[in-house]
């Protein structure tokens, strides 16, 4: 086939995708998967050759993808079932007081999303968020909206959550490395969000509206009520011997360092360093994460009177919400496999290359759009990651300089998100925010906080440059 046909075959397997998902409401594992075979089978793919193609797609990228979100799953699972997220956040309303909840939630929230699932956390949160705007009779939007946009920074950018790393794996480039790169503009889209939400809530919900008796069966039947009818103690459930603030935060810090000081000592160290070895075997993704998760069983579990048949528990708990994020993961890798395999990814890499524009700009475009068209965070990164990532290696980047594309993926999966993204109806549906004013704040500031993670990475470019 001619470039041209192959990147007209490469555009019609993205609309087709995005075609299944919106409207014919198919499962976007399915969808990838369909889109896949039909592919390889009309790029020519031989009929033989077909399955191996799709297996070594998936398998390739599951290989660590899926021990790692696993791993992760049940380390956030551990540390919402021990009462960490509530210990966090009261600590954090203690400490910076009620003028400053905002800032509270916030906070508690960038550091419990780190290891959590955004709808899982923002589940976890709602009780505490609707606690805290009765108890102040505060603008519902000025504390359901910073929680939320720190929950969604820490997903779209950091591992480590499916869409990252399942990119990361696509665009051949280290998690760690990645995770390095992710803080500076993850901090900065927190922040962003953080300062300008004020505005958005001086000028719609001027009041904290109750829950409807709809709103309150919905809320118990996914397991999120409040204890009573005491505002001071609505979301913070009594737990016995709860954890430590410091213990908490320790826990989720300490597999992030391992991977960052693994990264490090790789790129300053020499191979037969034995200090660069051992921190490689301990910071390698799957390895810091096991012994997060081992550290949490430990601490949080057995150190706190848990019996082996509740940790069990726990952990077998874990695993339902993730199975269909790794298949989709995995599905995503089978769609790039084939794109690669047929020669439409690399046919599309030279057009984008003629186009004139900055890979990084490609890149979060390419993301923010498909993420618009349907809604999913995860499902934009993995698709766009493999479209981008030939690019990449016709440029001869560096591995900091794919980890960045990486990243600015990743940031661009964070726009646009409105009425077709589950996480809007969560968060507006359990806030009792109506359609209208959520896509007035919810839908601008992730926009424009995307915009702004866009730009730091624009700005890191020549640094990172540098350094490589």
């Amino acid at each position: 086939m001619t470039p041209t046909t192959l990147v007209l075959l490469g555009i019609a397997a993205v609309a087709v995708i995005l075609a299944l998902i919106i409207k014919v409401k198919a499962h976007p594992f399915l969808a990838l998967l369909v889109v896949s075979v039909a592919l390889a089978l009309i790029a020519g793919i031989p009929l033989s050759e077909v399955v191996p193609t799709l297996t070594e797609g998936m398998g390739k990228t599951l290989g660590s993808v899926a021990i790692i979100v696993t791993l992760g799953a049940m380390m956030g699972r551990i540390i919402e079932v021990s009462g960490g997220a509530d210990a966090l956040a009261k600590t954090m309303l203690d400490k910076f007081g009620p003028k400053r909840a905002p800032w509270a939630l916030g906070l508690a929230a960038f550091i419990f999303g780190i290891p959590v699932f955004v709808d899982v956390a923002l589940i976890v949160l709602i009780p505490i968020i609707l606690s805290v705007g009765r108890r102040l009779q505060g603008n519902m939007l000025t504390y359901a909206l910073p929680t939320v946009m720190a929950l969604l920074t820490m997903h779209v950018v950091m591992p480590p959550h499916p869409g990252i790393v399942g990119g990361a794996e696509l665009m051949g480039a280290n998690v760690g490395m990645v995770l390095l790169l992710a803080i500076i503009p993850a901090i900065i889209m927190w922040l962003t969000s953080q300062l300008t939400i004020p505005f958005f809530t001086k000028r719609v919900f001027s009041s904290v509206p109750m829950i409807d008796p709809v709103a309150q069966a919905e809320m118990q039947a996914t397991g999120v009520e409040e204890d009573s009818d005491n505002p001071e103690t609505q979301s913070f459930p009594a737990i016995k011997n709860p954890p430590k603030t410091g213990t908490v935060i320790t826990l989720i810090v300490i597999p992030l360092l391992l991977i960052m000081s693994a990264t490090v000592s790789a790129m300053t160290l020499p191979e037969e360093n034995i200090a660069r070895i051992f921190l490689g075997f301990i910071g390698a993704s799957p390895m810091a994460l096991l012994i997060g998760v081992l550290l949490c069983m430990f601490i949080l579990g057995y150190r706190r009177g848990w019996g082996l048949a509740q940790t069990e528990d726990v952990i077998n708990s874990a695993l339902p919400p993730v199975a269909a994020v790794i298949l989709i993961t995995g599905a995503g890798g089978t769609f790039g496999h084939v794109l690669s395999t047929t020669g439409v990814a690399d046919a599309v890499a030279d057009m984008l290359a003629a186009s004139g524009l900055h890979i990084l700009f490609l890149a979060w475009l390419m993301s923010a759009l498909i993420r618009a068209a349907q809604g999913s965070a995860t499902v934009a990164t993995l698709t766009t990651a493999p479209l981008i990532a030939p690019l990449a290696a016709n440029l001869e980047l560096a591995p900091l300089q794919i980890a960045l594309v990486t990243v600015a993926i990743g940031v661009g999966s964070m726009a646009l998100s409105h009425v077709n993204d589950s996480l809007f109806w969560v968060w507006s549906r359990y806030n009792k925010i109506d359609v209208s004013t959520g896509l007035k704040s919810y839908t601008i500031i992730t926009t424009y906080t995307s915009i702004v993670g866009f730009v730091v990475t624009l700005i890191m470019w020549p640094l990172v440059g540098l350094i490589a």
